[in-house]
């Protein structure tokens, strides 16, 4: 299909980029993925997911980074846009370390090609990290939408890993949304777009990462996710309606990343 070979070529042309940087020190990765569900946020936006991606990172000195990427995927079956539909994320940040605490400031874009300048829109985000107690590490990111969506999301989360080895290991994280004023998401009654201000949902995910090769890695994942009841699951931006209530997901993928 036409998708596959688009996630192919950005494969190659992130693969020279890598080739091209090397001596300029810059770390990242590129990444081929799929999921059964495209789950943003508690909300269903379309099945099989395709998706592909390159991240760089550039340490500015010792503490602080500097990272950007690009997200492109692509979905079947969507409620929210109508049918299938591509989405590009461009993004940035800048990281510091303060002692235990790790600090990131960033910033993305959201560009929906299938829709034109419709749905895209823009965020900033802080987040804190830091290891609290036997190798659990607690933190929470707040994302702010001034473009289209005018509100703001936040994400506290927990998460902790299990290595089994130099090459497997078990990655386990916990976590709830909450949001405010956030946009189509979410509504207030059957068929309105509106906002449902509060808890958003809780959900959980385990990953099994497995470098099989040096720098290359296979990461299979399951997340169960429970929107909360005042959440529409299945948003109704193009023709029908939602589904009141909230709804559980359940969710498979896998990654294949390549390391440099």
């Amino acid at each position: 299909m036409r998708k596959h070979t688009k996630y192919v070529g950005a494969l190659a042309a992130a693969s020279a980029l890598v080739a091209g940087y090397a001596s300029a020190e810059i770390e990242g990765e590129v990444h081929v993925g799929y999921s059964t569900q495209y789950e943003f946020r508690f909300v269903d936006l379309g099945s099989d997911l395709i998706e592909a991606g390159v991240d760089l990172s550039y340490q500015l000195n010792e503490g602080t980074a500097f990272s950007a990427g690009a997200w492109y995927g692509s979905v079947n079956d969507s409620q929210t846009f109508g049918n299938s539909f591509n989405e590009l994320d461009l993004y940035a940040a800048v990281s510091q370390e303060l002692g235990p605490v790790t600090l990131e400031l960033g910033y993305i874009y959201y560009n929906y090609q299938d829709t034109p300048g419709t749905l895209d829109t823009q965020e900033v985000y802080l987040g804190a990290s830091a290891e609290v107690i036997w190798g659990i590490t607690a933190g929470a990111t707040v994302f702010y939408d001034f473009d289209s969506n005018n509100g703001w999301y936040l994400q506290p989360e927990i998460s902790k890993s299990f290595e089994f080895n130099e090459c497997l290991a078990l990655n386990l994280s916990a976590g709830v949304g909450i949001a405010d004023g956030h946009g189509w998401q979410v509504a207030d009654k059957l068929g309105a777009v509106g906002t449902a201000d509060g808890f958003q949902g809780w959900f959980v995910k385990a990953e099994l990462p497995w470098e099989f090769r040096d720098g290359i890695t296979l990461a299979p994942y399951v997340k169960y996710s429970d929107a909360d009841s005042n959440l529409v699951s299945d948003t109704p931006i193009v023709g029908g309606t939602g589904t009141l209530g909230g709804r559980e997901h359940l969710v498979a993928g896998v990654k294949l990343s390549v390391g440099f």
